[in-house]
């Protein structure tokens, strides 16, 4: 009984860190003219959460880097309409997130606390950098690449080849960059889950996997 009342208990730790505080602050994220990123710093403390909206497309590509004093202080990046998933959990996967966005809409960068920091209520201070990089929006100008642009058709092309699909019925759904090299996920029709490829800037395809169950393929 104590280990199913623990194994709820921490289910709904992570729902809470994946959808944040119904009141959470919110502060609106704008570029100056001409810039395609900004810099913001604030300060974050006890259960609340910081919510730094931005308005963006289908296609661009999101990324951001955070820091922070001491303290357990992370961010998730929340895509629009979401109440219970997020693209990005950063108490699980870092302080950098880069990903084509899947959707128009508001996106929200949610910066919180966890563990002694959220429990001493003492302020942390953070700084995030957030861009869109004009390369990286879908229909600009004629012979722009992404950043990410390589590593994607190639994964495009290892994974029409693992599955034995023309290539233009294959989608890239999302990208993640590190500093390592790039998993980029990829669907393919008819399959239960995406296809994770990953590859380093040049397009050198390092290895492919299905994401779902082997069964499902």
């Amino acid at each position: 009984m104590k280990k199913t009342i623990s194994t709820l208990f921490t289910s709904a730790l992570l729902v809470v860190s994946l959808v944040g505080a119904a009141g959470a602050a919110t502060k609106q994220v704008q570029f100056a003219k001409g810039k395609s990123g900004t810099t913001i710093s604030g300060t974050v403390k006890g259960g609340e959460d910081i919510d730094h909206v931005l308005r963006a497309s289908a296609g661009q590509t999101l990324n951001v880097d955070f820091k922070a004093g001491k303290g357990a202080a992370f961010f998730n990046v929340v895509p629009p309409g979401s109440t219970s998933e997020a693209l990005f959990v950063g108490m699980n996967e870092g302080n950098h997130y880069s990903g084509t966005l899947p959707k128009d809409g508001d996106y929200i960068i949610r910066v919180y606390l966890k563990g002694g920091a959220k429990d001493t209520g003492k302020p942390v201070k953070y700084t995030l950098k957030v861009g869109i990089p004009a390369s990286g929006k879908t229909g600009g100008a004629a012979g722009k690449v992404s950043e990410t642009g390589v590593a994607e058709k190639a994964c495009l092309d290892a994974v029409a080849k693992q599955v034995g699909k023309d290539k233009s019925l294959l989608k890239v759904s999302d990208v993640f960059s590190s500093e390592a090299g790039m998993a980029i996920m990829v669907q393919v029709p008819d399959a239960t889950a995406p296809w994770k490829c990953f590859s380093d800037k040049k397009g050198k395809v390092s290895g492919v996997e299905f994401t779902g169950s082997e069964g499902a393929l």
